[in-house]
């Protein structure tokens, strides 16, 4: 309830600011203007409605209010309920939720009306200090919101839209490049990692390999050994003797080669997992980067999108201006002409009469002569 409290009073707050208008030139934005605070206006009138009438609204309203207040709050009560059956699934007729819907709407413009043309009823709803809902100190956050950034959008000259198309298309290329490398470094994680499966799957083989040489060595030596312990005891000490010794040799050999060959695998196995480490580090950077910039390039995106609307509009209305303003040259032009030829009829006639008058004036001289 805080957060609605401090969101609504910021809106309130911009109930009065009147200086939005007056710093546009264009007629048709201090009306959009003027429109965008009315609704904000009404929307708060309307959050500090209570949710049900009691006492104290009883004894500060006078009946008639009373009245449509509780008419206010039912028809919202219904509408909810048949709103939230619908939402969870239960079977709602559409024609009695439409009827509600029209119904609440009706009684909104009412309730907006009266308190608005009655200074002092809303004072005395303003002394309630009712607790808004959260939607209702959400929307209104977000409707002053709207009027802010359609404010901005009117303010926004021909100049500025075109540094923030700049701006977009260096942030598209921006993100183009980005998106290059980031198909790069995938195609290079996955060669390495290839490259590092092949790599075990040889050392395993080679490691295979020498476990079978060895096993056989020694199957090897056992053989040899049984086949000497059939011979003399002394022939057979000596000849057992030294083919430990060699068996001893080669094993030793064997040996070194095995734990050499492991060795080699481990290194190259830690060296993997660091540049795989190392890698993922760098691609986990550039993916963020890369959000943060699709991120910015979207909202740069929709305002151009906006911006180029309202451009298109703009132009649309000059074009008829220009169009109604060259009618009329062409009718004034039309009416001068028509002018000028009347002029010059009368004047016409009005030499002819004279005219006319002079030889009447002679005709009669000459019968009194």
């Amino acid at each position: 309830m805080g957060g609605g409290g401090s969101a609504g009073a910021a809106a309130a707050g911009a109930l009065d600011d009147g200086g939005f208008s007056s710093k546009l030139t264009n007629v048709e934005a201090q009306r959009v203007m003027s429109v965008l605070q009315e609704m904000q206006r009404k929307v708060h009138l309307m959050g500090m409605i209570p949710e049900a009438v009691d006492r104290k609204v009883a004894t500060i309203f006078p009946a008639e209010t009373v009245a449509m207040l509780s008419e206010h709050i039912n028809l919202n009560k219904r509408y909810s309920e048949l709103r939230e059956m619908k939402l969870s699934g239960e079977k709602v007729n559409e024609v009695d939720l439409k009827d509600a819907a029209k119904l609440l709407r009706l009684s909104t413009r009412t309730v907006a009306r009266h308190f608005l043309q009655n200074p002092a009823l809303y004072s005395k709803l303003r002394f309630l200090r009712v607790n808004k809902p959260p939607a209702a100190a959400q929307f209104e956050q977000l409707l002053h919101e709207v009027k802010m950034i359609v404010y901005e959008r009117l303010m926004t000259t021909v100049e500025e839209e075109r540094a923030k198309q700049d701006q977009l298309s260096i942030i598209i290329a921006k993100e183009q490049k980005t998106s290059n490398e980031v198909k790069a470094l995938k195609a290079e994680l996955d060669k390495a990692r290839r490259e590092r499966s092949s790599e075990i799957s040889k050392r395993n083989e080679v490691i295979r390999r020498l476990k079978d040489e060895l096993r056989e060595i020694k199957q090897q030596a056992e053989e040899t050994t049984k086949r000497m312990e059939s011979r003399s005891k002394q022939k057979e000490d000596q000849e057992i003797q030294q083919a430990r010794e060699k068996n001893r040799e080669e094993e030793a050999q064997w040996r070194k080669k095995k734990f050499k060959i492991e060795s080699e695998v481990e290194n190259w196995i830690h060296k993997y997992d660091q540049d795989m480490e190392e890698k993922q580090a760098e691609l986990e950077d550039i993916t963020t980067i890369y959000m943060e910039e699709k991120a910015q390039l979207d909202e740069l995106q929709q305002r151009y999108n906006d911006l180029q609307n309202e451009y298109d509009r703009i132009m649309e209305e000059r074009r008829l201006a220009e169009e109604a303003k060259k009618e009329q040259d062409r009718q004034l032009r039309r009416m001068n002409d028509a002018a000028t030829l009347i002029q010059a009829i009368f004047r016409g006639w009005k030499v002819r009469r004279d005219i006319k008058k002079k030889a009447a004036a002679k005709n009669e001289k000459k019968k009194k002569k």
